[in-house]
């Protein structure tokens, strides 16, 4: 209670502070030039400075980008407070302030919507590669359900390349080296034609031997990236853009973490898990394990050196914007293509690819988005059309030996089709008031079938499908089929006032929902995810810009909140389960202080607090012998249990939304020494933080993450002109153990392959522009 106390009076402070006359702030800054700059975002469809926009946002630039070496995206958690991100296979799984999905399959959607160069990305792997030549990040926090739509309750992460630019000549080579053998390069050149078009290619690879002791968490990719711009009129822009990526190397891999004994029949406890182990492979121990086992029978072993990935990925998209007059009306057409072909041997055996043709999973999208806008200092309005469809032909292969030995073959369809609109009107010189609506209709078709491989417990003899396989049909007697339908209209209402020169308020309410269907599982169809977010904010700055004060207060209330993790269907098959867990709700707040004492120093300290849990979580399992040991949350049989009906009922009410931390947050200080000759070289320690965490919704007892706080430094040299710069850099210097995400091996209760953050990585980087 008193922690509520403090937070609350931080932003109680925060919006005195702001409705304080500005002059009280005011101090000559006639000695000094240091002052924060404004960073201009798109985030509303619009052009505004990010401390002008009544949102929840977080801006990294390009140079913040590239002092913290971020080469993909679970590099961004070290800069963002109330940010979780690991890698789930080949996919993303992002967590901010309590929603995300852990999905890694094709049947769903994340919960918070990546979008790149203002496209949203079917599939998470549309922009794994994208991290390199960007403007900047947005990342926005909440519901954004009324401008991005479905699939985006937790919010939105926006990558922005750096567009051509018109009459110059210009570009920039960087290459780095660190620990793990690892080697990078980028670079860009930008080329003018004639006086109203330019192009612009980028490229960057990367080769990193992995993390983990058997080769996987490694990072082999490279990406290319092509534009042209032109500006043919006055009132005419035209963008086109193309981008490909090959994804490579071993993939995630998982470590063994095991605070307390697992459970099974006829296996030994475990060796401690020592320091020196903590990047050391499941694959190993897991191994063992199995060996003790008595039973169930048949279970394969894992051989870690098999596990690959080998992702293709690439898009066009174009980018039209004519100024009309009255407004401007924007088109983005665009296709996007993904194809998958991995091995990942977490806690289980799990193939992205057709076990009987060996075709790689594949999803074609295409979108189109068409929005007429305008914004004067009265009125801003944006009034738009959005279409969807995605192709997918979905594949994987779970092989855990004679006990469950299963392929799935589908073929799945999105479409959808959105209008929006959002309109902000000044009531006064300083009072703006804002509403937005949205409709989606989006249907979803599955034609999916799952076998069981010969020789297995569900295919003893042999059968008629592929390979001598038995297909495994559902409890109605009939592959996994349907057609599902969602109508929904999303709103938002807000409102915002400049207390002074540099000082807004801002509130409020906006709706967002995820989609549902049905994953290829013998399990009822999952119903969309809603919530209703409320958000009380305020940014200033203060002292002619020499410190900038940012808070909010923020509620977000789920409705049939999805939940992902790999259990038991009714036909008895291990599958990818997707379910509605019922009710949840995540508060909190967030304060962000940033401050420049001389010409040479900066000073940031940015903390997010959120109270999460489930209002209701209460479903069934449909394992025969008693989960207990496989949950931390209370079980009771269900009287006359078949494999139908479930066998237990499991109620994780009131526990902790997964991979949401009551406390995050990160601490940066930046100092630049001037040298005689014009050179400067900065000096910049950092310090990210979380608190303890569960990392899964299954709440098993070995899934819970203990707090930690990572150490970074670099040293920067940047020459007299900027025209290169030399950095050095350490990060996790204190070595430290950092768990993001896990799986639990299907029969041996408690045990779990976790996915870990990196260890202690060193190196150089080198930047040239020209």
């Amino acid at each position: 209670m008193k922690q509520h106390f403090r937070v609350g009076g931080l932003l109680a402070s925060a919006a005195l502070a702001a409705l304080m006359p500005a002059q009280a702030f005011a101090q000559d800054t006639s000695e000094t030039d240091a002052a924060i700059e404004d960073i201009v975002v798109t985030a509303q469809f619009r052009q505004e400075s990010v401390q002008k926009a009544a949102l929840s946002i977080d801006v990294l630039s390009a140079q913040t980008l590239q002092e913290a070496g971020v080469a993909q995206a679970t590099d961004l958690a070290r800069l963002s407070p109330g940010v979780q991100i690991a890698q789930g296979g080949t996919a993303l799984q992002i967590y901010v302030r309590g929603a995300g999905d852990f999905s890694t399959t094709g049947y769903s959607n994340s919960a918070v919507a990546q979008n790149y160069d203002g496209v949203f990305a079917a599939r998470t792997q549309y922009v794994a590669g994208t991290f390199f030549d960007l403007e900047r990040i947005e990342i926005l926090k909440g519901p954004q359900g009324t401008l991005y739509g479905r699939n985006a309750t937790g919010g939105a992460l926006n990558i922005l390349p750096v567009q051509p630019q018109l009459g110059e000549f210009e570009g920039y080579v960087s290459a780095g080296v660190q620990n793990y053998n690892g080697f990078s390069a980028e670079g860009a050149i930008n080329i003018p034609v004639g006086e109203k078009s330019a192009l612009r290619a980028s490229f960057q690879g990367v080769s990193r031997e992995g993390y983990i002791s058997d080769g996987t968490d490694d990072d082999k990719h490279h990406s290319f990236r092509l534009q042209f711009k032109t500006e043919p009129t006055d009132t005419v822009t035209l963008r086109l853009g193309l981008n490909y990526q090959h994804i490579g190397g071993r993939g995630p891999g998982k470590v063994i973490y095991a605070p307390t004994a697992p459970n099974a029949p006829g296996i030994a406890t475990p060796q401690p898990i020592l320091p020196d182990d903590r990047w050391t492979s499941i694959g190993d121990t897991l191994n063992a394990l199995i060996a003790q086992t008595t039973a169930p029978p048949g279970i394969y072993p894992l051989d870690m050196s098999e596990t690959y990935q080998d992702m293709d990925v690439w898009g066009v998209n174009a980018h039209l914007d004519w100024d009309l007059g009255p407004a401007t009306l924007t088109i983005i057409p665009a296709y996007q293509s993904v194809s998958i072909d991995s091995l990942a041997l977490p806690a289980l055996y799990f193939s992205t690819n057709n076990p009987f043709t060996d075709d790689p999973s594949t999803s074609d999208t295409q979108t189109l988005e068409v929005r007429l806008g305008h914004a004067d200092d009265r009125l801003k309005w944006v009034l738009g059309g959005y279409f969807f469809n995605e192709d997918q032909d979905s594949y994987s292969a779970v092989r855990l030996g004679f006990a469950s030995d299963t392929a799935f073959v589908a073929k799945l369809n999105t479409r959808s089709y959105a209008a929006f609109g959002e309109l902000t009107y000044s009531l006064t010189d300083a009072l703006r008031l804002t509403g937005g609506l949205r409709y989606t209709n989006e249907t979803k078709t599955v034609d999916a079938h799952r076998y069981a491989f010969m020789g297995s417990a569900g295919c003893v003899a042999g059968g008629t499908g592929p390979d001598q396989s038995c297909e495994l049909l559902t409890s109605a007697g009939t592959n996994v089929e349907g057609k599902y339908e969602a109508n929904r209209v999303n709103y938002k209402i807000g409102a915002e006032f400049d207390a002074g020169p540099d000082s807004l308020l801002y509130a409020s309410m906006v709706t967002g929902f995820k989609s549902g269907g049905q994953s290829n599982a013998d399990l009822d169809p999952y119903r969309p995810e809603e919530v209703t977010a409320y958000t009380l904010g305020t940014k200033n700055r203060f002292f002619d810009r020499l410190i900038q004060f940012n808070a909010e207060l923020f509620y977000m209330d789920y409705k049939d909140r999805q939940e992902n993790f790999s259990a038991l269907d009714r036909g008895g098959a291990q599958v990818s389960s997707l379910f509605n867990a019922g009710k949840a709700v995540a508060k909190g707040a967030s304060a962000d202080l940033m401050i420049f004492p001389t010409d040479n120093d900066q000073l940031r300290f940015a903390v997010e607090y959120t109270e999460s849990k489930y209002k209701e979580f209460v479903y069934r399992n449909y394992r025969a012998a008693n989960p207990s040991a496989r949950t931390a949350c209370p079980v009771t049989a269900i009287t006359g249990g078949t494999a139908t009906t479930g066998f237990w009922t499991i109620d994780c009410t009131g526990f902790q939304l997964p991979r949401t931390p009551k406390w995050s947050g990160t601490v940066s200080y930046n100092h630049s020494f001037d040298l005689a000759n014009g050179a400067t070289i900065d000096f910049s320690p950092d310090m990210t933080f979380s608190s303890s965490r569960w990392l899964s919704a299954e709440f098993v007892e070995n899934a819970r993450a203990k707090g930690y706080a990572l150490f970074n430094a670099s040293l920067t040299y940047r020459s007299p002109d900027d025209n290169y710069s030399i950095q050095l850099f350490v990060r996790n210097i204190g070595d430290k153990a950092v768990y993001t995400g896990t799986q639990q091996y299907p029969f041996i209760a408690n045990y779990n392959g976790l996915d870990i953050a990196p260890p202690r990585t060193y190196g150089a980087r080198i930047r040239a522009s020209f």
